[in-house]
């Protein structure tokens, strides 16, 4: 009798009920989708930037004499910079570093360059080291112009015999740079080609290129690039992978040097080594007069 009263497992009713159970999970995923998607674009600064304040050392802790010095924005920004004097016969290199750390972190890139013969000039984006503000896409491009424009006004060296040198973001950054101004040469080391395709790389369960409000398009400006540029990449890079750099030398025009290097992405400059440091040099001096 009690068996008899028991509804069937395919009522209309049970279906409904499924059907509602199905659709409110569906939902559920849809609303935590929009809100990694929603998170993802309002926080992304902390994605693309991760500065590190003040100081780990400065040059003196590696033998260097330097220059400390604050240079200002077309905007008014108070960076924090290093130069760094070279031999006579040497360039002057304007190196921009990566997303993290600042210029205390790139010593022993500063004694290389050093002990080539070569004078530096390190500059620390706002909101990175000592610098002032707050970092961004467009502030990095101006505080690039205004050591590139420090050398050139306050230096007094021909455009020419400036070399600009980008680290993994710092390439991007120098590229535009290279599109903007009139560099004798451009080093682009462990650089991607679009923010968005290392973004994508990254997170491929989200729709990175209509979330991200980053272009760091360095596959369009090294196009409009007219100096000499040598690309060089860890082959085991797993941050940025070889293949970018690959494909980002492949767009300049003329054809880019390509120096394909041991390590990963941040220990690819000192497992270079002397093979890799010797090339540096070399097209370092190919460009400009001393």
């Amino acid at each position: 009798m009690n068996s008899s009263m028991k509804a069937p497992k395919n009522t209309p009713i049970n279906s409904r009920r499924r059907v509602r159970v199905a659709i409110s999970i569906i939902a559920l995923a849809l609303i935590a989708y929009s809100a990694v998607c929603a998170a993802f674009y309002l926080w992304q600064e902390g994605l693309v930037f991760e500065p590190e304040r003040g100081r780990v050392r400065t040059p003196r802790a590696v033998g260097l004499a330097y220059e400390d010095l604050t240079l200002t924005t077309a905007d008014g920004v108070a960076l924090a910079a290093w130069f760094v004097p070279g031999g006579p016969q040497g360039r002057t290199i304007l190196l921009l570093h990566g997303n993290g750390g600042n210029i205390s972190h790139y010593l022993r890139t500063l004694l290389v360059l050093h002990q080539l013969g070569h004078a530096v000039l390190a500059v620390d984006y706002r909101g990175f080291g000592r610098s002032a503000g707050v970092p961004s896409e467009s502030g990095t491009y101006r505080d690039a112009e205004a050591a590139f424009d420090y050398l050139v006004r306050q230096r007094r060296l021909a455009p020419a015999n400036i070399v600009v040198y980008g680290r993994s973001l710092g390439g991007a950054v120098a590229t535009w740079l290279a599109a903007h101004r009139r560099p004798g040469g451009l080093i682009l080391e462990s650089t991607f080609t679009r923010l968005v395709d290392l973004g994508a790389l990254r997170y491929p369960w989200l729709p990175v290129a209509l979330l991200s409000r980053f272009e760091y398009d360095s596959a369009v400006q090294i196009r409009r690039v007219r100096c000499p540029v040598l690309v060089a990449h860890g082959r085991a890079d797993g941050t940025v992978p070889f293949r970018f750099g690959r494909a980002l030398a492949a767009q300049a025009s003329p054809a880019a040097d390509f120096v394909a290097l041991p390590g990963g992405h941040n220990d690819a400059f000192l497992r270079g080594g002397p093979t890799y440091y010797q090339h540096l040099d070399a097209f370092i001096r190919r460009v400009g007069t001393p």
